[in-house]
């Protein structure tokens, strides 16, 4: 097992708006950050994650009844995933937008969840969704995303990813480059004070000279 796994995984209690396929997700993006390949390493780990409640479920299942990873995670949200109204989650797959502070990243996996959760009878076919999706952000990245005709859903959000990186670098560079004009560009106030300070310098020449002078003509 992995030293001090305990102080970087995240809990799952089934309780609160933390959901078991945000759960799942969260873990297995852990195990590949971390590299952590083992199967019997990566459910132990995550059953290490289970409090609450949802230990006691975990130990009353039956002996060898879960073989590999995905049989655990798929046992796991069985149980615990929460079950939405599937007008409901028609309702929120028409209306969600990525937020305010929302990385691109996040807002592809929560419209993957979104979409995924709707029952197959009801869920839009993925041409739909490939239109549907750049609606979720404002309209300069929309345009972006039509402009370049991708195939897939999955094309269209890794382009998303791409462009979000983009602009932060833009905006990086920007940033960098209005510090170093401020460095370099001196305000008004401080090039008043510069000539002053160089008239007094100027003026204080001229006295020195004046003294000498006088001195030499006495």
């Amino acid at each position: 097992m992995p030293q001090d796994y305990q102080t970087k995984i995240t809990y799952f209690d089934g309780i609160g708006s933390y959901t078991a396929l945000q759960h799942t997700k969260k873990m297995q993006d852990y195990f590949e950050n971390y590299e952590i390949d083992d199967d019997d390493v990566r459910m132990k780990i995550f059953v290490q994650s289970l409090t609450g409640d949802v230990r006691p479920w975990f130990r009353a299942l039956p002996a060898n009844s879960i073989a590999d990873p995905d049989a655990l995670y798929q046992t796991f949200l069985n149980r615990w995933e929460k079950k939405k109204d599937p007008l409901h989650i028609l309702s929120e797959y028409d209306t969600i937008k990525r937020g305010p502070q929302e990385a691109v990243l996040d807002y592809c996996a929560r419209f993957n969840n979104v979409y995924n959760a709707i029952p197959q009878n009801l869920r839009p076919p993925p041409d739909l969704a490939l239109i549907k999706f750049p609606d979720g952000f404002d309209s300069n990245m929309a345009y972006q995303l039509r402009e370049r005709a991708p195939q897939t859903l999955a094309d269209m959000q890794n382009i998303a990813v791409s462009v979000e990186a983009n602009l932060i670098a833009k905006r990086n560079r920007a940033r960098a480059e209005r510090r170093t004009t401020f460095k370099e560009e001196p305000s008004a106030f401080q090039q008043k004070l510069d000539a002053i300070i160089n008239g007094m310098h100027i003026l204080g020449d001229r006295v020195e000279t004046i003294e000498r002078k006088s001195s030499w003509e006495g």
